[in-house]
């Protein structure tokens, strides 16, 4: 193997190629605005609910949420 494969292959292993760099950071984006509207939604629905097992139950989904967008970031 010549020396120019090996560096490509090396390059290829330790820094991913552009095009999948950016379609990761495309998903991650894409995943974290679904995200942002997904709690949004929650946040509506617990204003709108009145019994207090019902708006426990969506605080927990809430929590859950932000702290897989915390994650994200």
């Amino acid at each position: 193997m010549n020396i120019e494969k090996l560096f490509k292959k090396a390059e290829k292993f330790f820094v991913l190629d552009e095009s999948e760099q950016e379609k990761k950071e495309h998903k991650k984006e894409k995943l974290k605005d679904s995200l942002e509207k997904k709690i949004a939604s929650v946040k509506k629905k617990i204003q709108k609910v009145k019994d207090s097992d019902g708006k426990k139950v969506l605080k927990q989904q809430l929590d859950v949420l932000k702290e897989f967008r915390k994650k994200l970031e």
